[in-house]
């Protein structure tokens, strides 16, 4: 009776072993046969873009430790709207910095697209101040076109200091 037990354990300990080792082997088959992600096909093009976005970052504080005056552009209630402003922003070779924008992570309402717990402020230099709201209003009209709510989005008069 013992011989027949040790063999009835050993046959399930090595039938679970094999459901083990199969299906690790069929989780490796379906992730090798999903289609990769256009996203970052290209390791060297990303790697690239990361450092020419904190060269253009930094091109800001250069600007503003050479004398150029800054100020704050925009108040907006929302993360999303917040990176798509600033890309919009970088696409046209306007250098800007954001307060608050990461502090939202922290707080619940970060789960909502148009929501954030502070007003992130978003700053330009004032040479950039034209050329970035003709940017901006023409983003809020399209967002507006579209019946999407983008988040509110406060634009602040040029020459307001805070």
């Amino acid at each position: 009776m013992l011989i027949f037990s040790i063999i009835i354990y050993t046959a399930f300990g090595l039938m679970c072993l094999w459901f083990i080792i199969s299906g690790v082997q069929k989780i490796k088959q379906i992730k090798n046969s999903q289609a990769l992600s256009d996203l970052y096909v290209d390791e060297k093009a990303h790697e690239e873009a990361i450092k020419e976005s904190a060269k253009f970052e930094l091109n800001y504080f250069e600007r503003v430790r050479n004398g150029e005056q800054t100020q704050q552009f925009l108040a907006i209630s929302g993360q999303s709207v917040c990176a798509m402003i600033r890309s919009l922003l970088y696409a046209e070779g306007i250098p800007s910095y954001t307060e608050n924008e990461h502090i939202n992570a922290m707080y619940s309402l970060n789960s909502l697209p148009t929501s954030s717990a502070f007003a992130i402020k978003l700053f330009v230099l004032i040479s950039d101040y034209d050329r970035a709201c003709e940017i901006v209003n023409d983003f809020l009209s399209k967002q507006e076109l579209d019946k999407e709510q983008p988040g509110k989005v406060t634009i602040l008069p040029k020459g307001c200091l805070n």
